[in-house]
């Protein structure tokens, strides 16, 4: 079986409808279990999806003599 991925921003705006559906004190237990997991689920996908365009991103700097250099992109809590 195939495992479906999502768009970063379809995955943001289903991973919003699940945070708003757990905000309402109303949820059953187990459908707010079964959400609470699907959010999880979404999530980690999300921060992959991040984590691998991070790995790509490249930034210019300036050297010493003032020319461009290309480096690497760490953002500041790069682990």
């Amino acid at each position: 079986m195939k495992k479906e991925t999502l768009d970063f921003e379809v995955a943001l705006k289903k991973l919003e409808a699940i945070v708003e559906k757990l905000e309402n004190p109303e949820v059953p237990l187990q459908e707010g279990f079964a959400l609470y997991e699907e959010g999880m689920k979404l999530s980690g996908q999300m921060k992959k999806e991040l984590n691998d365009i991070e790995k790509k991103v490249k930034i210019l700097q300036k050297d010493a003599k003032g020319d461009l250099q290309e480096a690497d992109f760490e953002s500041p809590d790069h682990e």
